[in-house]
């Protein structure tokens, strides 16, 4: 961390502009580590995920994918991502991380224009949210939001499944096994040997 902290105090120095430094909360360690680095920034901006059950934060939630919308919009026929049943979709799709919104939306777009289309439709989402958000369905139990066996319905469990999007799957430990081995009755002599 020391080393790091370091070279990116040389890095604010030598550039001479402005630097946005983003990262998870665990990342802060590495700026706190160095007195002088922590001085050059300003306080942090933390981005918790969205709650789809506080008002604000759907609101705010669904604001940010009328504006998606609205510059895609202008160059795609796509659905309207605003909308409440797409703006749900869109949030399971990314557990409420506005990190994993970006990377999928940007995803729908360059399959898009790869594939030289102006129409995004259910499935070219779904394979974008496969391919952009690290989520096995697997471990957080959810089929893509996108597909079509998906039911669009907000209920405790579905959201508590969604809150697990973008967060370390931690396997299950297995049990040791008991090895089992026939010891040799002790004597003197192999005790020493």
């Amino acid at each position: 961390m020391h080393h790091v902290a370091d070279w990116l105090k040389v890095l604010v120095d030598d550039a001479r502009l402005s630097l946005v430094v983003a990262g998870l909360p665990s990342c802060m360690a590495v700026i706190d580590q160095n007195e002088q680095l922590a001085g050059r920034f300003l306080a942090p901006i933390h981005m918790p995920r969205f709650d789809w059950k506080r008002d604000e934060d759907r609101e705010e939630f669904i604001e940010i994918l009328a504006a998606f919308h609205s510059a895609l919009g202008d160059h795609f026929d796509l659905p309207e991502l605003y909308s409440s049943e797409m703006a749900f979709r869109c949030y399971c799709a990314t557990g409420g991380l506005m990190g994993y919104l970006t990377k999928f939306l940007r995803q729908a777009l360059r399959d898009a224009l790869d594939a030289k289309r102006r129409v995004m439709t259910l499935a070219d989402l779904m394979r974008a949210q496969e391919t952009a958000v690290w989520s096995r369905e697997s471990a957080v139990g959810v089929k893509n939001p996108f597909s079509s066996g998906f039911v669009p319905v907000p209920t405790e469990d579905l959201l508590a499944k969604i809150a697990r999007v973008g967060t370390p799957v931690v396997p299950e430990p297995t049990p040791r096994r008991r090895a089992t081995r026939k010891v040799a009755p002790a004597t003197v002599g192999n005790l020493f040997a």
